[in-house]
């Protein structure tokens, strides 16, 4: 038991330290921010977001973290401007 145990263990390890890119949650541009606690950045596009926002009582906000190429954050941002 202890063998696989500590096989296991460094396997874990070794992946993690390859930077393997399915160990990361991806980001995306938008999110609904619920309350003070709960925010969810698992949307592409801002209808995505506001259906989600108008049916829980949220707010759409864009996702600090998000990096995406400049050329996107400017297109979405000129989309959601428009639908407010």
């Amino acid at each position: 038991m202890g063998k696989w145990l500590a096989g296991s263990a460094t396997l874990i390890l070794a992946t993690l330290a390859t930077g393997n890119p399915q160990l990361h949650a991806e980001e995306f541009p938008w999110c609904v921010k619920m309350d003070v606690f709960t925010t969810n950045c698992a949307f592409a596009n801002y209808n995505e977001c506001a259906l989600v926002a108008r049916n829980g009582g949220g707010a759409c906000i864009h996702n600090p973290k998000f990096r995406g190429d400049a050329e996107n954050s400017k297109s979405a941002a000129k989309t959601s401007n428009k639908q407010r």
